[in-house]
């Protein structure tokens, strides 16, 4: 989600890292002591592993290996346990922020093992985070305001959520920027979808097993997540692009964006308990899905071709373009990659790349 003016937080640019900083109280306490790995609780992971700092008796939710990555509360003071607290569960901001922290630091990792890039804006630096249990959100304005649904109840800290809101800041760094208008708005809102589902699937949390549903937990939504990629329709999102588009909220028009991706990653007809998904052009069995590691790094090319005005159509072409850079010419890979904008009524573009030569059998997909 996009933040909106009148936030509750000052944020400031920060000095040579092209993100925001929260520049609010500084910490009591300074972090002297150095890097520490601990176990903790969040409100949806449960148990996992986050760098922190420690500092004299207590560990402070901020990552020295990961710069920049932070859980902060709204007035900007770093959230911090106790040393001598077991790993259970504490307040609502610590288990969110471990949350927050335990998802900002697998999508770091999945970029650096997956897609070769150096943090979300690729300059080895990450956005702060604040979490405001009074809040709605997730929100991103240059750092990322974490609170619960519109609808109430439990914190928006899944780990495709914060997966998501930290992917806004691995768009906007991309050439080009985020751009403006609705059809602009659903490409930025579908490729944090994207880093969302990357990050699930590279964290692969026994307790939050991966998928291509956007906030799946029953506590955020009841019986239905925020979105479905394999197949948007469920919820009234567009599968498939049309002259509408350009005019469609930008959620919503995440949606040809959210379905390409997974048919190029998984195919129309995946098997193995994963959903079907259907097309809106071609032929379903052309597509048999290249493994969502390898699509990722598809998508990541394409970003690094991004323009200010970036359309469906010019995502077309230079997901193409990187397709062949990667895997070549003749590959399946482009071949798929073509067949899964087909299947979303994305056409073949004047200019775009041809896939010449012969189309061996894909890769076994996976990640």
């Amino acid at each position: 989600m996009r933040s909106s003016k009148g936030s509750a937080v000052a944020v400031a640019l920060a000095a040579g890292i092209g993100v925001a900083a929260v520049p609010a109280q500084a910490d009591a306490r300074s972090a002297t002591d150095g890097p520490v790995t601990i176990t903790a609780t969040g409100h949806h992971n449960g148990q996992v592993r986050i760098d922190v700092t420690e500092s004299g008796e207590n560990y402070l939710l901020i990552d020295p290996t990961r710069p920049g990555t932070r859980c902060a509360t709204p007035n900007g003071r770093t959230v911090s346990i106790p040393k001598d607290r077991p790993p259970g569960p504490g307040s609502e901001t610590f288990t969110a922020c471990v949350d927050i922290m335990y998802g900002a630091q697998r999508q770091w990792d999945m970029l650096r093992d997956w897609l070769g890039r150096s943090g979300p804006p690729g300059n080895g630096r990450n956005a702060p985070a604040v979490y405001d249990p009074s809040g709605r959100g997730p929100i991103w304005g240059g750092y990322v305001m974490f609170g619960r649904m519109p609808t109430g109840g439990a914190p928006a800290t899944t780990l495709d959520l914060v997966g998501h809101q930290f992917g806004h800041l691995v768009y906007q760094s991309t050439p080009g920027g985020t751009g403006s208008g609705n059809e602009s708005g659903g490409l930025f809102e579908g490729a944090s979808d994207i880093f969302g589902v990357l990050t699930d699937h590279y964290a692969d949390h026994p307790q939050n097993r991966p998928n291509y549903l956007i906030g799946d937990s029953p506590s955020l939504m009841g019986d239905r997540p925020l979105r479905y990629m394999y197949n948007p329709s469920l919820l009234g999102d567009p599968n498939c692009y049309s002259s509408a588009i350009p005019s469609t909220e930008v959620h919503a028009a995440a949606g040809p964006l959210n379905h390409w991706f997974y048919l190029l990653a998984e195919g129309a007809n995946p098997g193995g308990g994963k959903p079907s998904s259907p097309v809106c052009g071609g032929d379903p069995a052309a597509l048999t899905g290249i493994g969502i590691r390898q699509a990722g790094r598809i998508f990541m090319g394409a970003l690094q071709r991004k323009t200010a005005q970036w359309s469906y159509a010019k995502t077309r072409v230079a997901s193409v373009a990187a397709a062949i850079d990667l895997f070549g010419p003749g590959s399946a890979e482009c071949a798929i990659t073509k067949a899964a904008w087909r299947a979303v009524s994305v056409q073949e573009q004047p200019g775009e790349a041809s896939c010449a030569g012969s189309t061996p059998s894909p890769a076994p997909a996976g990640p």
